[in-house]
């Protein structure tokens, strides 16, 4: 397979993941300097925290509700 090759004048840097279990929700605008993760605590087995896990995995609806 090919490899995916950066456009030119991309800055390509490796995710850096801190040793411990640390939220990996993004935080402001990619590219920027103000750019960074939550790194608060991740749940067990999940990759963020309590608050952001309950942002990112939001229970399916019953499509009966949408119908009335």
């Amino acid at each position: 397979p090919r490899r995916a090759t950066p456009a030119p004048g991309a800055v390509v840097r490796p995710f850096q993941r801190s040793g411990g279990r640390s939220c990996c929700w993004p935080i402001g605008e990619p590219g920027t300097p103000e750019f960074r993760f939550c790194t608060a605590e991740a749940i067990p087995s999940k990759p963020y925290c309590p608050e952001h896990a309950a942002i990112a995995y939001v229970k399916a609806r019953d499509r009966r509700d949408d119908a009335a």
